[in-house]
């Protein structure tokens, strides 16, 4: 498969993950399907240009994530709710092996030695310098967010006053 290093990557229902790369020209490595795309963009910025062609920006929704849910930090956040697309970190945004995964195609993951191994919907998977319980509250708080955002609009409504009132957090 050619790359067109030129074009920014745009996430698709087919991410499975965005990974940093090490290589010293190459800043992401891409895993969709069966393939690996090397991309001289980093993570952030691929993903910061998808949220964008979808309708926002990554602090756009960074921000959404933040004032509304009261997460402050490993923020997981949509891409596009139409095609289903959220995105979590793996460990802080500042790290640079943090690993985004896409949510919709994780099938499991489990603590091998001192890393998670996540397996894809389509039977590949990867090592992450991250345990099990970290990807775990990641993959819980994102389903939360999943779960909130396709609420009626009705308990919407309700939600955010309540959340108003108490001056906290939802989650």
């Amino acid at each position: 498969m050619q790359t067109d290093h030129k074009s920014v990557y745009i996430i698709t229902e087919h991410t499975k993950a965005i990974l940093a790369s090490r290589s010293a020209y190459y800043r992401a490595t891409v895993l969709e399907g069966k393939h690996e795309i090397h991309s001289i963009y980093t993570p952030e910025m691929i993903l910061d240009h998808s949220c964008i062609l979808y309708g926002s920006t990554l602090s756009g929704r960074r921000k959404a994530i933040r004032e509304y849910y009261g997460i402050t930090s490993k923020i997981p956040f949509m891409i596009d709710a139409k095609k289903a697309i959220y995105m979590l970190p793996t460990s802080s945004t500042r790290r640079k092996d943090c690993a985004w995964l896409s949510f919709y195609q994780i099938d499991f993951y489990e603590q091998r030695d001192n890393r998670c191994y996540v397996q894809f919907l389509d039977g590949t998977g990867i090592y992450i310098p991250s345990s099990a319980n970290t990807v775990d509250m990641q993959h819980k708080r994102t389903s939360q967010i999943i779960a909130r955002l396709n609420r009626p609009s009705m308990y919407n409504t309700y939600y955010a006053a309540q959340s108003a009132k108490s001056g906290g957090s939802i989650m």
